[in-house]
């Protein structure tokens, strides 16, 4: 909790209206969501500016605004509708947001931070892990999607009284790791993997795992780096500086996949135990051993780290399942990666005895790389044993002309609608039908379609 003072401190702001010692409990940057007592901070983005939007604030009783256009706004009559809000005047809005958020987290440096990167898996990472340490331990989690250089002071802004923090970080552009980097401090970083999501914004694999890697570049305190060992990028990492711990596939044995879990032995403190996962998908059993080895690092005993992992589900939209008249239906529509729609793919090959179907729209913000990586996902299907593939978008005509030498029945759509017309017709009892692609694909539409009409 910040008072306006520290505000101006650390935004180097102007008080145009207000009390120094007034505090500060919740920040919001979206108009929508302020709440009584909110302090709003409007950002100016490529199509809209938040300051349009303070009036509809000052409405809704917020407590406090910063403002970089003064022009934009009309303090007196502000004024007339609460004499003690808050306004501080910022030279960027956006910056002073990253600021406060800076400024929070160094005045809680006692909070341990675990941070968590990666091209594909950060938020099912995220979540076993936090599962997992509050077995035993107040932790701060991230909400939704704020892993952004926007959204991580948001997150920081909330450190308080928290033991730790398991915070997301996502990156769009080069550098953004270094803003990051400021806000998280972290004790221990964990890097999924290295892929091609948001190839098209940065260029090439190589840049994206420079990028992603400069989270060791702000470990302090255990200085401990956990990578995935089964990445090739990843493995070839080297820096003295910190302390680095590998997890791989082959630390688990014995793996049964059943319907709804996921079963597997590993080590825990050197001792094998049996860890049983309440979740689908592959990529929870490398999820699940990054959780044990930070549970290893804070201490937390055998018992809490495999309940910690039993009770973790999945969020929306992230492998969810849903059934009715005995079909299954996967929802994997959060967003699409090349990665995580392989592995989304191959984890639905595991169920037996069903008619497979996969129901797929384009991989998106893949820049000149976009064909190239469609046509190579085609050929995943060779090694997989679906029976139905329906498709649509740009891209994956390409996909498509790979993936029609190895299942038979094949549909390509040219929207959305038509794709869920084709998904109606042929679904059928002890269908398991796995849905993927990028958000504005609107495959998460389908999907919402059919449980209106079938699920109670």
């Amino acid at each position: 909790m910040l008072k306006v003072k520290e505000l101006l401190e650390a935004t180097n702001g102007k008080l145009l209206n207000g009390n120094l010692d007034d505090e500060i409990n919740n920040y919001k940057i979206d108009s929508r969501e302020v709440k009584s007592g909110d302090f709003y901070i409007p950002i100016v983005g490529e199509n809209v500016d938040g300051h349009r939007f303070i009036n509809d604030t000052v409405k809704n009783n917020c407590s406090g605004f910063f403002v970089s256009n003064i022009d934009s706004i009309d303090i007196q009559k502000i004024k007339e509708v609460n004499k003690d809000i808050i306004i501080i005047e910022v030279e960027d809005t956006k910056k002073a947001l990253v600021d406060i958020g800076i400024f929070n987290r160094n005045k809680h440096k006692d909070i341990e931070v675990v941070a968590i990167t990666g091209s594909v898996g950060k938020t099912s990472t995220r979540e076993i892990v936090s599962s997992v340490l509050s077995q035993q331990k107040n932790i701060l989690v991230t909400e939704k999607n704020m892993n952004s250089y926007i959204g991580m002071p948001l997150m920081t802004l909330k450190l308080e009284e928290q033991e730790m923090a398991v915070l997301e970080a996502g990156i769009d552009f080069v550098g953004e790791m270094d803003i990051l980097n400021k806000l998280l401090v972290p004790d221990v970083a964990v890097v999924t993997n290295i892929g091609t999501s948001h190839i098209g914004k940065f260029g090439s694999q190589d840049i994206i795992f420079q990028e992603k890697t400069k989270i060791a570049d702000g470990l302090k305190g255990k200085k401990i780096l956990l990578l995935n060992g089964d990445d090739e990028y990843l493995r070839r990492y080297e820096n003295s500086s910190v302390k680095i711990l590998y997890y791989s596939i082959k630390d688990a044995k014995n793996i049964v996949i059943n319907e709804n879990t996921i079963e597997y032995d590993t080590l825990i403190y050197n001792k094998e135990e049996h860890i049983v996962v309440n979740a689908l998908g592959n990529h929870n059993i490398l999820n699940s051993l990054v959780a044990i080895k930070i549970g290893e690092i804070y201490n937390i005993s055998v018992d809490k780290i495999k309940r910690g992992i039993f009770q973790y589900q999945n969020i929306s939209r992230r492998m969810e399942k849903i059934s009715f008249n005995n079909i299954t239906i996967i929802d994997d529509t959060y967003n699409a990666s090349p990665s995580s729609m392989q592995s989304g793919l191959i984890s639905i090959d595991e169920i037996k005895d069903k008619r497979k179907i996969a129901v797929l729209a384009d991989i998106l913000e893949l820049g000149d790389y976009a064909k190239e990586i469609h046509l190579k996902m085609g050929k995943v299907f060779k090694e997989l044993k679906y029976d139905v593939l329906i498709a649509y978008g740009e891209n994956m005509k390409y996909l498509i002309e790979n993936a029609k030498n190895y299942i038979k029945e094949v549909y390509y759509c040219k929207d959305s609608t038509e794709a869920e017309k084709k998904v109606r017709e042929i679904m059928r009892e002890n269908d398991v039908i796995y849905f993927k692609g990028s958000n504005s694909m609107f495959v998460n539409k389908i999907v919402d379609d059919l449980k209106k009409d079938f699920v109670n």
